[in-house]
């Protein structure tokens, strides 16, 4: 018997981390030592006390039955906490939505706020999984170019106003995948003036929160006066907080699109796993300090690629923020998905094609600093030498 899949199913693309799995096990069948410099999850693990309560919790037998859907008042009140003593943002607990992660949430969103054929604006370039998941629901999108000579941030004057008037939503992400690049309190007020003349949501993904460097500060669209209204942020403990594997995240912001996220969330999950729910609470509690750490880790690691890529020749822009440098192909010889795979099988080194990002990423690639400083290192010294084998 044979199983169609659904025409939803078929409207997405195959996840290109995926294929670079195939390309790595062949690779690894050559006897190539791989160091992977494609995905972004983070390598120096979480904040200790939150392992340690993960640990003991984990230990409690009646810790394995379902949680509320609404999570542990406990982490609700360290959210609202956190919001005031790191960005100066009161916000109530009834407008925060603890999700298994915040991919998933930002997926389940679409079904929450938006019909099949409803128009949603994303950026381009962005994460994958904004495009895929608003292919599976069904949705239309409006494709938003970033553009370098903007520092890779929306003209959202140059966003048409009828398509503003039906757009559900825009949805942005800073500090940002893949670009590295990080916003202002001036371009973030703009933000939440334009969706309060246009009347549309923005659902901001605050994925790298902390990671900023060269004094560009930590922000959240919800400092912004009137922010409330108009918009809804997510937050992850995967990336600086070292917990990816934990899958723990939240949303908050305006009231009635957290309770349609919270109420689509219930068809889609039973529950977050108590343990998660008090290691991340130790986390927001008391892991500034090991945040700040972190931070300092990518930094170091940021300037050492920085130096190599420059010992190359190969011109390039230093990230502002997140744990990526996004690199044009030099002399724009090379398509960018042949070079990543080329480079791949020939020394084992992962970098992941721009185009995986969307059209705006032809002719780049994303190199991710989640490894540490002599794999760096090695992995610049591989890519050096392939890239003078190409010219």
């Amino acid at each position: 018997m044979e199983v169609i899949p659904s025409r939803r199913l078929t409207a997405v693309k195959p996840y290109i981390f995926s294929e670079i799995a195939l390309w790595r096990k062949a690779a690894e069948a050559k006897g190539l030592e791989v160091i992977d410099l494609g995905r972004g999850g983070p390598d120096l693990g979480p904040y200790g006390e939150a392992v340690e309560e993960l640990a003991v919790t984990a230990a409690d037998p009646a810790k394995y039955s379902y949680t509320p859907y609404t999570g542990s008042p406990e982490l609700l009140v360290a959210i609202v906490r956190w919001f005031s003593r790191r960005f100066s943002v009161d916000i109530a607990g009834d407008d925060v939505a603890l999700l298994p992660g915040s991919k998933g949430g930002l997926s389940r969103l679409n079904l929450a706020l938006a019909d099949p054929h409803d128009t949603v604006i994303l950026p381009d370039p962005a994460f994958p999984s904004y495009a895929s998941a608003a292919a599976v629901a069904g949705l239309e999108v409006y494709r938003l170019e970033l553009k370098s000579e903007l520092g890779w941030h929306p003209d959202l004057a140059g966003i048409p106003e009828e398509v503003a008037e039906r757009a559900r939503f825009i949805l942005l992400n800073y500090p940002n995948n893949p670009t590295g690049s990080v916003t202002t309190e001036s371009l973030l007020t703009e933000l939440v003036s334009w969706a309060r003349r246009t009347r549309t949501l923005v659902v901001y993904d605050n994925a790298y929160q902390f990671v900023t460097y060269d004094g560009n500060e930590p922000l959240s669209i919800l400092s912004v006066p009137g922010a409330e209204e108009v918009a809804v942020e997510f937050h992850t403990f995967s990336k600086v907080y070292g917990m990816a594997g934990v899958r723990i995240a939240f949303a908050a912001g305006h009231s009635q699109a957290i309770a349609a996220l919270k109420k689509i969330e219930v068809f889609y999950q039973a529950g977050i796993f108590a343990p998660s729910l008090a290691a991340a609470t130790v986390a927001l509690n008391e892991g500034d300090a090991a945040v700040a750490d972190a931070v300092a880790v990518y930094l170091d690691r940021r300037e050492t690629v920085s130096a190599l890529l420059d010992g190359m020749g190969w011109q390039h822009e230093k990230p502002g923020g997140a744990t990526y440098f996004w690199l044009k192909l030099p002399g724009g010889k090379g398509e960018d998905v042949a070079f990543c795979r080329g480079l791949l099988e020939t020394t084992g080194v992962v970098l992941t094609p721009g185009s995986a990002f969307g059209e705006a990423g032809r002719g780049y690639v994303r190199l991710s600093l989640t490894q540490p400083r002599e794999r760096l290192e090695r992995a610049l010294e591989l890519i050096g030498k392939y890239s003078g084998e190409r010219e």
